[in-house]
């Protein structure tokens, strides 16, 4: 095996010799190439100890003792969270016989050292066997340590019953670095019985009476929602507000599976659209054109029940297949049976659509009175039959190009579709982005979205519907004079169409700051050597206070070799550190990357600037992956938390996502800055990253709300695609002494982007605000009006508050 030399880590402080005897401690082998153990302080619980582990006495590998110990949280040591582990492979102990661990720059040994010839006996891995976190409400997420080709059952048990199971068929990922593990994961709501308002426990245990978690859950639900709750029994306003406030930090949720149930419950509450009168704004004569396809009569029927009843309807023949028609036949439809309509109506033929369907959608134009096209939410069939939510985002015009999800089922007031029929379009998808030929910059807020589930869908022929998205967004680039290529990719729920534009020549600066971690950095830039070379991009390494001697020697190494490398001391400040790198350059562009990113191929680089290529494009994000296999960062949804969520961390990268967003290019609330290009200009225009509020963490999200704020778009794209070792040079950012940090960064955002952060235009207000965006529904919805994406606005607060 490569011997290593021990390098200087002056951030682990060596524990006296005296002080082991007073720490507990237990090291084991968890099976042929895993090794796990825990460690604390009986005297100081807050205490987070740091050890390492050698082969053959040499140091190998350093990791925190802060993972979840069921063993201790039995006994009731502290928060229960003193475990590590070590993930090592064969190869590297082939020709090792001795596995210790020590405390971190110190001798003493942690447990008895292992003898890798004997033979491996009862395996016990002190990480436990799992993990249950409370996400709000009543729905609990966790994982289970099992092979994956097993999907165990969870059970949850209250007062010594259990009262819900859920199957660990998902997977999550765990671990850091030098130990990324995928495991099983779960996802479960207890019975709307225990949403009383009272405080409860809860255990989770698997079909083998397997404890999961040996310290009960404490939770409390709600029957609607806290604010409600109060407002029914509090005397005052305070008392209400007090209940919004803990709707946002702990909100509750339904599964998608209970859907139905969900629907009936707040379609009650929101109650059917009143009758208009006669000559009201809600009463405006309709026309409904259906695409050829299957099942008219389906579509027919269910337009006989609208509670709008000033319409009516044609069914267009196929012009050149399945979902095409004929402009001539539907401009001669509008001069006679719907001459008189002043909003028209499209959707595919079989859409079974909803008895409010039409009132609603013609209720988006008085509520919006500027749109002038309007989509809605869909509901797609499951095998049988059984309905599903589409919960979309407002208007999001690079979705629209890649998946056309807001042409499935819209409304267009009449001179617009006039003036779209002058583009001659055959497709409902070159019908809507038409609009947006003239690149009038203010169109995209004439575009509402009702959020409610209008229509429902079956399956479409994915295959011939990519076809013609990618036909119709081609024709639009084409006439806005990009030039570009758009191919038709194979979605599951929706049509597909990957476009690539080709930008023109322009001088990038990626900019990674650095503090000791060499093996990062090497990797990091081997990885993305050949991209850089294809772009001619330049590096500029910003080196804040690295001391160990490796990393000295090879940054000195880099400055000879022609990479640039800025000097930055002080305290660890992100924001700082990109900030002077990008004033200390002269590119037309900046990526902003992390040191722990790993290229996965060549391709990623030029995927991310031609969809900057665009003019109000002001930040492009990738996908980001663990080196498990699970998404790590899938761009940002805002409100989740009442904060900032990554999405898609729930998702293997193979998983299309919710409603395919993980196959396609979207826009998104922010991205993540640990890849992130942008402009120079557009970066100091808005002042580049706020050094103040935002040092360490939210940066990134207040500088894309920045330039949202500007009417710039946040793009994220899944064809950029690399791998992310979060924080592995600095550890996690909720943890430990961090945690103060986090939070107070946390309240920086709320308080300066807090009303954006409810009203994030690109999560629908059906989706549930808890941790893991799109993965439920929200109980209760926070509103179902037509909505527009319209730029954010900040509070800016005073110095001092």
């Amino acid at each position: 095996m490569v011997k290593l030399r021990r390098p200087s880590r002056a951030s682990a402080a060596p524990v006296p010799h005296s002080a082991i005897d007073q720490l507990r401690h237990e090291f084991g082998r968890t099976d042929e190439a895993n090794f796990s153990g825990f460690i604390y302080d009986p005297n100081d619980l807050s205490r987070r100890l740091v050890v390492e582990l050698l082969l053959d006495g040499v140091p190998l590998r350093l990791a925190r003792a802060e993972a979840y110990v069921p063993e201790l949280a039995s006994e009731g040591i502290g928060d229960a969270c003193y475990g590590f582990s070590f993930a090592l492979t064969p190869d590297m102990l082939a020709d090792s016989r001795i596995v210790e661990v020590r405390l971190a720059n110190g001798a003493d040994a942690i447990g008895s050292s292992i003898q890798l010839d004997e033979a491996l006996e009862k395996a016990t891995d002190s990480r436990g066997l799992g993990a249950v976190d409370w996400m709000g409400g009543l729905r609990f997420q966790g994982w289970v340590r099992c092979p994956p080709a097993e999907s165990p059952m969870v059970r949850a048990v209250v007062d010594g019953e259990p009262v819900a199971e859920a199957r660990a068929s998902g997977f999550s990922h765990v671990g850091g670095i030098d130990n990324a593990n995928l495991v099983k994961a779960f996802d479960l709501h207890l019975p709307t019985d225990y949403a009383d308002g009272r405080v409860r426990r809860v255990h989770f245990i698997t079909e083998d009476e397997l404890q999961l978690t040996a310290a009960p859950l404490t939770f409390v639900a709600f029957p609607d929602a806290v604010e409600r709750f109060f407002a029914d029994f509090g005397e005052t306003e305070s008392e209400r507000l007090r209940g919004r406030m803990l709707d946002r930090l702990l909100p509750a949720s339904a599964p998608f599976t209970a859907y139905e149930d969900w629907r009936k419950r707040w379609d009650l509450e929101t109650g059917q659209s009143p009758s208009p009168g006669a000559g009201s704004s809600t009463d405006r004569a309709t026309a409904v054109v259906l695409v050829a396809g299957d099942n008219e009569d389906t579509s027919l029927e269910s337009l006989e029940e609208q509670q709008h009843n000033n319409w009516v309807a044609a069914a267009l023949p196929p012009l050149d297949g399945p979902g095409t028609f004929d402009p001539d036949e539907l401009r001669e439809f509008l001069a006679y049976d719907g001459r008189d309509a002043e909003i028209v109506v499209f959707a595919q033929a079989g859409t079974d659509f909803d008895r409010s369907a039409l009132s609603k959608l013609v209720a988006g134009f008085a509520t919006v009175p500027h749109a002038r096209m309007i989509y809605c939410d869909l509901e797609i069939d499951g095998e049988d039959r059984r309905p599903w939510p589409l919960a979309l985002p407002a208007f999001d015009y690079e979705r629209m190009l890649e998946q056309g999800y807001c042409a499935q089922l819209f409304a267009m007031d009449r001179a617009s579709v006039e003036a779209a029929l002058e583009t001659r379009p055959t497709n409902l998808y070159r019908l809507f982005n038409s609009q947006f030929d003239d690149d009038d910059a203010l169109r995209q807020q004439q575009v509402a979205h009702v959020p409610i589930p209008l229509g429902r869908m079956t399956l479409p022929d994915l295959v011939a519907q990519s076809r013609l998205l990618a036909k119709a967004s081609l024709a639009h680039l084409s006439v806005r004079g990009i030039t570009a290529e758009a191919t038709a990719q194979r979605g599951a729920l929706l049509p597909v169409a990957r476009v690539v534009r080709k930008p023109k020549s322009r001088t990038l600066t990626v900019i990674i700051p650095v503090r000791n971690r060499k093996e990062l950095l090497q990797t990091c830039l081997s990885s993305i050597a050949p991209a850089l070379s294809h772009a001619r991009a330049r590096v500029l390494v910003v080196d804040n206070d690295s001391s160990d001697a490796d990393m000295l020697d090879y940054l000195e190494a880099l400055k000879r070799g022609g990479t640039g490398v800025l000097a930055v001391p002080g305290a660890f400040n992100f924001a700082r550190l990109n900030n002077l790198a990008v004033e200390a350059c002269d590119s037309d562009d900046v990526l902003l990357l992390n040191n722990d990113i790993r290229a996965m191929d060549a391709a990623w680089l030029a995927e991310m600037q031609g969809r900057l290529a665009e003019p109000d494009v002001g930040a492009v994000g990738a996908l980001l992956l663990w080196p498990s296999g699970m998404v790590q960062h899938a761009g940002v949804a805002l409100g989740p938390s009442f904060g900032a969520q990554h999405i898609g961390t729930d998702r293997l990268a193979s998983d299309p996502g919710y409603g395919d967003m993980l196959k396609v290019a979207r826009e998104c609330g922010s991205v993540t800055a640990a890849c992130l290009l942008t402009r120079r200009s557009d970066y100091l225009a808005v002042g580049g990253l706020d050094e103040v509020r935002f040092p360490v963490n939210f940066n990134d999200v207040d500088y894309c709300l920045k330039l949202r704020s500007q009417g710039k778009r946040i793009v994220w794209t899944p064809s950029a695609r690399l791998y992310h070792h979060e924080s592995a040079s600095r550890g996690r950012d909720q943890a430990g002494d961090k945690a103060a940090r986090f939070e107070r960064e946390l309240r920086n955002l709320r308080n300066k982007w807090g009303e954006h952060l409810l009203e994030d235009p690109y999560y629908n207000p059906n989706l549930s605000l808890d941790a893991v965006p799109f993965s439920a529904l929200a109980w209760p919805p926070r509103g179902r009006i037509a909505r527009v994406n319209l730029p954010p606005s900040s509070v800016e607060l005073p110095p001092g508050f």
